[in-house]
């Protein structure tokens, strides 16, 4: 008796590609170049994208009972427009702060710029002053 069993290739290819991405991710990681958060999103999602590889049918057809969803393509669908939806959100709200600090330390080097620049003026001042008054002295005793 023959089992016939046919693996498809997004069957392997998904998982190998997932498996590469996750030990990216984690070596990021180490490397302290990916905060803790950013690393476990990820490797969910990595991880999510495995699971629909190898066992497609049961993973979509549970998410969408769960989900109360007729179509279990329909389920799969939704959810990762939402995961997309939500990393966007976070990706606009993370560029907005950035931009926020990055006004913020762009005025204030142009403020102690400027007041070094108020200061330099101020010496170079005192420093014409100094110079004038010792050439008087040195004029006055020369003669």
């Amino acid at each position: 008796m023959y089992l016939k069993f046919q693996i498809e290739i997004y069957q392997w290819l998904g998982p190998i590609i997932a498996l590469f991405f996750i030990y990216r991710i984690i070596s990021q990681f180490r490397a302290n170049r990916r905060l803790l958060l950013g690393t476990i999103i990820w490797v969910s999602f990595w991880l999510v994208i495995i699971l629909l590889s190898v066992i497609p049918g049961q993973f979509s057809v549970s998410l969408a009972q769960s989900l109360g969803f007729k179509n279990n393509i329909n389920a799969v669908i939704f959810v990762a427009l939402g995961f997309l939806f939500i990393m966007t959100y976070n990706q606009s709200a993370t560029i907005e702060r950035l931009e926020k600090q990055i006004t913020t330390l762009v005025r204030k080097v142009a403020l102690e710029k400027q007041e070094n620049l108020n200061l330099q003026k101020k010496l170079n001042k005192q420093g014409l002053s100094n110079r004038a008054k010792k050439k008087k002295a040195k004029s006055i005793h020369s003669e």
